[in-house]
């Protein structure tokens, strides 16, 4: 009997997986954005290792500088989901009683 092996998930789609599974845990962890998750953190060092792994593969100058900085991973978390609207409507003023 032969095993077949399940097909895998591609780096863009386990990085989309991490990061809704971090908007959907974020709101049970009291103030903790989605990107300071475990797995918002996963998704992001994997998109920064697959940027720099496209890079290298492309030819880019500096490949060893280019993994080096990769696997420092010192980049501040970036903020992803949609983003909070944070526009707020103002009240109409009043309008005061005419003065006498």
């Amino acid at each position: 009997m032969v095993q077949t092996i399940p097909p895998r998930y591609s780096p863009a789609e386990l990085i989309a997986e991490l990061r809704e599974a971090a908007e959907e845990i974020a709101p049970e962890l009291n103030g903790i954005r989605p990107e300071e998750t475990l797995e918002g953190e996963s998704a992001q060092t994997l998109e920064e290792m697959q940027e720099a792994l496209r890079r290298i593969a492309s030819g880019a100058p500096n490949p060893q500088e280019i993994a080096r900085a990769a696997l420092a991973a010192k980049a501040p978390l970036r903020p992803f989901g949609k983003p909070r609207n944070t526009v707020v409507k103002m009240p109409r003023p009043k309008s005061a009683p005419p003065r006498r």
